[in-house]
This record gives C-alpha cells, sequence and structure tokens, in this order.
C-alpha cells in the first residue's frame, strides 16, 4: 500500500482551515472526475485523474505539483473506504438446505440467489486459467489494477471511436461488488469517483492479501461471488444451471471457456436466449451466437495462461464441442409439505442470524426417506388411482409397483368420490416426524380440483373431523381419572340426551344393543355408550387431557366445551399430526413427546448452531390407564376378538407370516366427509430403533360430501391404505408385543354387568384393571350388580337401574326396555331397533317388569336384512334380528362409523 507523506505546509493554521481546505481540495478532485458535457475536454480530465491515481499507486518516482495532486487524491479518496482485510469475514448469500435424517438426501433449498460456495482446492486450475483469460490477463502478478490496460481503455474512450471501454481487473471487478460503501455503488452515483476509489481498494486489498496465498483468496471470493446470468452466482451455481454439473472438476475445457466468458454481460451472453432445441429435445446453442464465439477467442488464447495448455488436437475438438445446455429444472421439493414445515420452524431457530433465503445453513430433519416414500406410494395408489380412467389408473399401479393383493380394495374404491389424503409417521418415543405427506400428490396440478388441492397440507395446516377415532382419547381420560374401567357398564341405548327436543344420536346400524361393557363399546365403535362417558367424565376434562396430548382444537378449547356430548363422536376438528402424536403417547405409556421434525442446524461455516434437546415426555395419563386403551385397541387386529375390523387391519409381517401386535382405531365422520385410521406398534426392544404409530386422513379438500351410492366407510377405504403403508415399512423390524405396566391386575367379573360376580352371574369374563379399581379393590369403581334387580323370584335385567346419567334419559331407557320385552329387532321412537350383542340371544338374562312372558314382536317389527343381525365378535356378542344366530354368524356392517 501506498505510504502517503503530509505535505510541509500541512501544519500550518488551525484544523477547522486544515479541515476547510481538505473539503476544497476533494471537491475540486472529484470535479475533475466528473463525466464532460460536451466534447473530448472531460475524457482528457478522466485519463488525467485516472493517471495521477495510478502513478502514486505505482509510487513513481514524479515530482512538484504532479506529485502532490497524485498524493492528495489517493489519500482523499481512501477516506471512508472498507478494510480490505474484512475479505476473510465475507459472507456470500447461499441457500439453506433441507436434508433427511441421514444428511444424504436433499429435500429442498430456500435460497435468494442460487449460490453454492467453493473453496480454492474445489477449482480446477481450467477453470482459473480461463477465468484469467477472459477477464483479467496479469491477475498473478498484478497490483489490483493493471495501469497500462487503464491508460488504454481511457485513450479509446477519449478518441470516441466505439463504444466506452472498461479495464476492471478481478480484484476491482471484486472490490466494486463487496468492497466499496454503498453511496460510491448507489445508483446515480458518480461513476467516475467510484472507478477512482475502486482502483485504490483494489490496490489496498493486494496489499493486505500478499503472495501466491493472498491472490488466492482474492480469485476464490471472486468466483463465489461474480454473476453469471440466469440466476447463477459463482462458479459452481453456474456449472449446475448451465451444465447440470455438480463436480467442477468435470467440466470440460470448452464448458469451463464459456462459463468464464459469462461475467463480462451475463443478460446478453446468457446461453438460454440463444439455444435451440434438437430433434432430440435437447437444447443446444448455435455457434454463431455471441456465448459460443466469446467462448471460441478464450479457448484460441488459453495457450498464454498460467497452467492450461492444450495441444492442436484438444484445441480442435473443444471449439467443436456442441453447447448443449441442461434445461431448465424447476426447483422441485422432496417432501415438499414436510419441507414448508420446516421453514416455517426455521425463523425461530436462527433467530437474529442471517434469514434462512441468505444464511447458507444445512438443515438435517427427522424424515426417513423410505418411508416417506412409501407415504407418497401409497397415497397415490388409494386416492389417485381410483379416480383416473382405468387405463391411466392400472399404469400408475404399475409405476407404483402395488402388488395384486392390494388392487381389489384399491379398485373398490373407484367410484366413491374421495380424492385426497394425508399421512403422518412418527416415532413416539423421540417425537421424530419420520413421514409426512399433506395430500395425495403434491405435485398433481394437473388433477387439481376444488376436491383435490395437491399443494394444501391437510396433515398440518388442515383441521378434519376424527370422528370414532377420537374415542381412545376419550377413554384414556375416563380410565386415568377413575370415571371407568375396561368392565364398566354402560348403555347402547338411543336416547334424546338434550332432553325434549334434544339431541337423539345412534349407532350407524341404527342397532340398540342394551347393556355393553367398555372394552366391547370402544372396540366394536358404538357411539351412544361414547355419549355417555362424556357425559360422566366432562367436557372440560377432556379438553384439558386432548391438549396435554398436543391437540390443538380448531377453535381452541372452547369449540370443544361448546361441542357439549357431541364431542364424543369426534365432531371437533384437530389436526391429524396432532392426533398421531396423541395415539403415539398411548403407545408410549401416557407420555407424550412433542412432534420434532429438525434435528441439528450448521451456519454456513460448519459450526453447529441449533442441537435437537433430548425428548422430555409429559406424563399425561398414567401407564396403567394408557395400557387398558391399548389392550382394547389391539383387539381390533386379533381375528379371535374382532373379525370385522381384523380382516382389513391384521398386520401379519413378522417371520413366517407371524402375528405383529397392533393397536388400531378407524373414524367416519358424518357424512363419511372424513374417512381416518390411527395406530401403533409395541415399542422395540432395541432403544434406538423406531416406535411408530401412524395417522391417516382420507376425504376431499372443500370437505365435500362423496357422492356415491353407497359411500366408503373408513374400513373399507382408510384402513386397507393405513394396513398397506404400515405393513410395508414394519416388514424388516422385529414383532415385539405390548407390555403390561406394574400396576395392572387381573379379576373375574360379571360378563353383563361388570363388578363382582353375585347371585345375579349368568356369566363370569376376565378383564384387566388398574390396581385397586378392580371389584373389591379399595377403589373400585364398578358397583357389583348394577344391571339387576331382584323381582319375580329371582334376578332381572333392569336397565334403568344401570343409567347412572340425569334422570331425563330415564324415558327412553324405559321405552327400550319395553320394545327389548319383544324381543331383537323392535323399532323405537329414534329410528333404531332392539339387537342383541353378536353372538348372544339375550340381553344377560330375564328382562325387569311383568312376570309374565311379554308378547313376541311381530315380523313387522324386524329389521329387514339383518336375520341375525347386530354385530361383534370373539367373546362378546352381536346382535340383534330375532332368532339365535347361527353358529358361524357373517358379520355385518360395523355398528357406528369406525
Amino acid at each position: 500500500m501506498v505510504t502517503v507523506r503530509a505535505s510541509p505546509g500541512s501544519n500550518r493554521g488551525s484544523g477547522r482551515a486544515r479541515d476547510h481546505r481538505r473539503r476544497l481540495r476533494a471537491a475540486a478532485l472529484e470535479r475533475s472526475f466528473r463525466p464532460p458535457r460536451r466534447g473530448a475536454g472531460g475524457h482528457v480530465r478522466t485519463i488525467i485523474a485516472t493517471g495521477l491515481v495510478a502513478l502514486a499507486l505505482l509510487g513513481s518516482a514524479i515530482a512538484g505539483a504532479t506529485s502532490l495532486a497524485a498524493v492528495a487524491a489517493v489519500k482523499i479518496l481512501s477516506d471512508g473506504l472498507p478494510d480490505p482485510a474484512t475479505l476473510t469475514q465475507l459472507s456470500f448469500a447461499q441457500p439453506t438446505v433441507v436434508y433427511d435424517r441421514t444428511g444424504k438426501v436433499e429435500l429442498g433449498r430456500f435460497q435468494q440467489e442460487q449460490r453454492r460456495v467453493v473453496t480454492f482446492d474445489e477449482v480446477p486450475r481450467l477453470i482459473l486459467d480461463a477465468t484469467t483469460t477472459a477477464e483479467d490477463r496479469t491477475f498473478w502478478q498484478n497490483d489490483g489494477f493493471d495501469p497500462a490496460a487503464i491508460l488504454s481503455a481511457a485513450a479509446d474512450n477519449a478518441s470516441g471511436a466505439g463504444p466506452e471501454r472498461g479495464a476492471s481487473t478481478i480484484t476491482q471487478q471484486l472490490v466494486r461488488a463487496r468492497l466499496l460503501p454503498s453511496d460510491v455503488v448507489a445508483p446515480g452515483a458518480d461513476r467516475y469517483i467510484r472507478k477512482a476509489k475502486e482502483l485504490i481498494q483494489a490496490n489496498r486489498l493486494t496489499e493486505a492479501f500478499p503472495g501466491e496465498t493472498g491472490k488466492q483468496e482474492i480469485i476464490t471470493a471472486y468466483l463465489n461471488e461474480i454473476f453469471y446470468g440466469h440466476d447463477a452466482y459463482g462458479i459452481a451455481a453456474a456449472a449446475q444451471i448451465y451444465f447440470g454439473v455438480s463436480d467442477l472438476a468435470k467440466l470440460t475445457p470448452a464448458q469451463a471457456a464459456l462459463l468464464a466468458g459469462l461475467p463480462k454481460s451475463p443478460s446478453t451472453l446468457d446461453p438460454y436466449r440463444y439455444a435451440e432445441p434438437d430433434q432430440d429435445g435437447h437444447l443446444v446453442v448455435p455457434k454463431t451466437a455471441p456465448p459460443v464465439v466469446r467462448r471460441d477467442w478464450i479457448l484460441t488464447n488459453l495457450a498464454g495462461s498460467r497452467w492450461t495448455s492444450l495441444t492442436p488436437a484438444e484445441l480442435s475438438a473443444a471449439l467443436a464441442e456442441p453447447v448443449v445446455l441442461a434445461g431448465e429444472t424447476p426447483l422441485r421439493y422432496n417432501a415438499p409439505q414436510f419441507t414448508w414445515q420446516v421453514r416455517r420452524q426455521l425463523d425461530s431457530i436462527v433467530g437474529d442470524g442471517p434469514s434462512v433465503e441468505t444464511g447458507g445453513y444445512q438443515v438435517i430433519t427427522t424424515l426417513d426417506w423410505a418411508d416417506q416414500q412409501q407415504a407418497e406410494r401409497w397415497l397415490a395408489a388409494g386416492a389417485i388411482a381410483p379416480n383416473l380412467p382405468a387405463k391411466a389408473s392400472a399404469k400408475l399401479l404399475a409405476q407404483l409397483k402395488i402388488p395384486k393383493s392390494d388392487r381389489s380394495w384399491i379398485a373398490a374404491l373407484r367410484g366413491k368420490d374421495l380424492h385426497n389424503g394425508a399421512l403422518v409417521a412418527i416415532d413416539y418415543r423421540t417425537g421424530d416426524v419420520l413421514a409426512y405427506a399433506g395430500s395425495a400428490g403434491y405435485y398433481r396440478d394437473d388433477l387439481a380440483s376444488r376436491k383435490f388441492e395437491p399443494k394444501y397440507d391437510a396433515a398440518g395446516d388442515g383441521a378434519r373431523q376424527p370422528g370414532s377415532a377420537w374415542k381412545p382419547i376419550l377413554y384414556a381420560t375416563a380410565f386415568d381419572t377413575k370415571k371407568l374401567t375396561p368392565g364398566s357398564l354402560l348403555l347402547d341405548i338411543a336416547t334424546q340426551f338434550g332432553g325434549r327436543g334434544g339431541w337423539a344420536p345412534h349407532d350407524a346400524d341404527q342397532l340398540e344393543r342394551g347393556p355393553v361393557l367398555v372394552r366391547k363399546a370402544l372396540q366394536y365403535s358404538l357411539n351412544i355408550p361414547a355419549i355417555r362417558v362424556l357425559q360422566r367424565v366432562g367436557n372440560g376434562a377432556v379438553a384439558d387431557r386432548a391438549e396435554a396430548f398436543g391437540i390443538r382444537f380448531t377453535g381452541g378449547k372452547t369449540a370443544f366445551l361448546q361441542a357439549g356430548l357431541a364431542g364424543a363422536l369426534g365432531t371437533v376438528e384437530v389436526r391429524p399430526l396432532d392426533l398421531t402424536s396423541a395415539y403415539g403417547a398411548i403407545a408410549n405409556g401416557g407420555a407424550h413427546v412433542p412432534t420434532r421434525m429438525i434435528l441439528e442446524v450448521k451456519d454456513a461455516t460448519g459450526k453447529v448452531i441449533y442441537h435437537a434437546p433430548d425428548p422430555q415426555p409429559t406424563q399425561v395419563v398414567s401407564p396403567q390407564a394408557a395400557y387398558l386403551v391399548t389392550d382394547i385397541l389391539a383387539g381390533n387386529t386379533d381375528p379371535r376378538q374382532n373379525p370385522i375390523w381384523a380382516a382389513p387391519l391384521e398386520l401379519r409381517n413378522g417371520p413366517g407370516h407371524r402375528h405383529r401386535p397392533t393397536a388400531v382405531k378407524t373414524g367416519t365422520a358424518s357424512d363419511a366427509r372424513d374417512l381416518a385410521t390411527y395406530g401403533y406398534v409395541a415399542p422395540p426392544a432395541d432403544p434406538a430403533a423406531p416406535a411408530l404409530a401412524v395417522g391417516l386422513w382420507m376425504g376431499n379438500s372443500d370437505h365435500s360430501m362423496p357422492r356415491a351410492k353407497k359411500p366408503a366407510i373408513s374400513l373399507t377405504a382408510a384402513a386397507p391404505l393405513w394396513h398397506a403403508f404400515f405393513r410395508d415399512v414394519t416388514n424388516k423390524m422385529p414383532v415385539a408385543k405390548f407390555q403390561k405396566p406394574k400396576g395392572i391386575v387381573t379379576a373375574s367379573i360379571d360378563a353383563w354387568s361388570g363388578g363382582r360376580p353375585g347371585p345375579w352371574t349368568r356369566a363370569r369374563t376376565s378383564e384387566l384393571f388398574v390396581a385397586g379399581t378392580q371389584p373389591g379393590g379399595n377403589r373400585a369403581v364398578d358397583p357389583d350388580g348394577l344391571l339387576y334387580t331382584q323381582s319375580c323370584g329371582g334376578w332381572r335385567v333392569d336397565p334403568l337401574a344401570a343409567e347412572l346419567g340425569p334422570r331425563s334419559w330415564d324415558v327412553d331407557i324405559a321405552n327400550w326396555l319395553q320394545r327389548a320385552r319383544r324381543g331383537a329387532g323392535v323399532l323405537g321412537p329414534h329410528d333404531s331397533r332392539t339387537a342383541y350383542f353378536w353372538n348372544q340371544h339375550s340381553w344377560g338374562g330375564p328382562l325387569f317388569g311383568s312376570c309374565q312372558r311379554p308378547k313376541p314382536a311381530g315380523r313387522h317389527d324386524k329389521q329387514p336384512g339383518h336375520g341375525g343381525g347386530g354385530h361383534g365378535g370373539g367373546r362378546g356378542g352381536g346382535g340383534g334380528g330375532g332368532g339365535d344366530p347361527t353358529p358361524t354368524p357373517t358379520p355385518p356392517a360395523p355398528t357406528s362409523p369406525p
């Protein structure tokens, strides 16, 4: 750097006078740099002023006024320039790149500019030579500027013989881009003042970074900073955008030369402006196009470069090499809706640091790419394929490699008017979101409609009615608050719950089974007993537990409170992501771990700025209460207990097709608008292995009711899709069993009324209880003989004695009792009929009332089509109709939206 000495008289006068004289000199000097209004006089002044700066920077032996002017020019123009040593602190706007949990699969990137920063060691000598040949042949020797080129350019410009010519070196271009004050390079600023400051700063930068190492730092910064056109910032982005090359060492001499020529005029030399498709559809740039002409000039001049020397044959081959572009590649995300959810969370993580779009962060997420591919595959098979024409559907299923064994349930969805779906899979021990698809096909814009919005995230942004899939949350709360046990008695009797003129729901098959124990009520998804559960537990208690489970209601807690008893049936909308996490908490022994999507974030230097903390579970319900729910739901995949649900849900993918214990619940909202299936497997013995909980929603984006003669229900749509995904992602996992926690006991109870067996007992069954809550325990919940009243010389079934709800409900209980005394199939005031539980032929004994046998129901009272009707399985019953069930009855449709 030039050392500027003060003139002998510089100490005279006051500081104020010195400042005044300094401002006058600066103003005069700056005026000498301004462009002319007319004629060549201004050009001459520019040449003189530039020459003075150049002479001063060169330290030439000049004297007198010329020397003073040169030194003054440098001193005044140096004021306010940034410290050139800040080159090492420069940060480049870089994209933030999001990866899967392995750090190998790129999910997406958020960027303001397309740039990938490289080190000097990543830049081949070919690129260095091509760049210096095109932009600055004396780069490795000069002091940051080229005086001969400057004076030559200035003389040419003064002559006015052609377009104005520049002479900026690589160092000057870098300075102009990053190391000049913003007011100097702002639009409208004096270009000649800018040019002079640029020269000075370029020299200062070279002095601050001397020798070979310094030059390496300067050219590396230049190659990362400079604009190559077509949204490519830096050489690495340019190689990718123009040629699809990510490894710079793989560029050919012809490609390197073309890239090196672009910074001169990125817009006019953009090869995409001239490219034309050939017969094979490749984008080829004609030989006569300006970027190719400039490329050829650089190739022919490479002989004078530092390292590269092409043989005549190599040069001829390079000149003849066609310019074939990679083509426009739209930014495409993997797991797009998940990636956008990650983007939302990044702002709070980076805080006051560089923005996500420019900070160059590397983000490692929780996503398992293999699981994600399965999620997208099965959603496309179950929600896209059934809505395509037959040939297109078959083609898609073949592309997805859907096995023939799954084609039947997919074919059954044709014409069911279900167009969308969403799936979430989590590791419930860590909260890691392993798979996340917010729609059936993010990039299927060709199928977009009101019923199918591919971009909308129904898993995390959307809220849907869970239907009966809500019931495990309700029953878990009831068990934990000791309001009920799996052996508690409930009544499946249609009731006007809101008093006179109120609400009188019924089960989906419009049958009333009378007394039923909690296990079967939940396992077989009976609606009316669930409403009675919510009445006992209370909306407030359930809402509080739901929030502790991580569930956010649409409309907040108030919405659930205002829903009243209808909230028992999953009428309040929740996010599938939240409900999946809540199911995971039940699987995790009642301990909820919040979902997470980000494991680690590194800044552009590779420094870790965020690492996900260790999971901190919150105990929402006791391990014992959680296990009771799990044990009941596991029966839904056991053909011995529930053949109806087990048919589409049982997993037999263990060694030798061994049964895999799985706890599952389905849900169908009113009018079949929302179909859902949620479930989980037992935690593996290996603590590092994922413990899976999966939630699935199917329906239409606009919440419209499917226009089908016989709409699908969750057992025929969501359940088989859920099963196919879960089967494939657990195929190679060891089979784990749900482990009973301490504090669970088994007790023998009355099979019809719960409680301890007594003289009223006609059948016994074994049931699980939280220790102390079993009949006879110190905190027993279920009264003994609740269903029975002593009458007519024995014990009679009296549902009025078993009804623990408001007295206003007794009217409907009495009505059912009166109808039931006439047998199964008798129609009631709420359009439902009396029925036995499947495989049963009584309600636990003779019914209370007159000791005389009542007249049997006539044929006109029987519900058509139900024969031995009803519903049930395994140890429990089914119902209905009139006569005794056959030895092997065919299960009818589910009793409530499953």
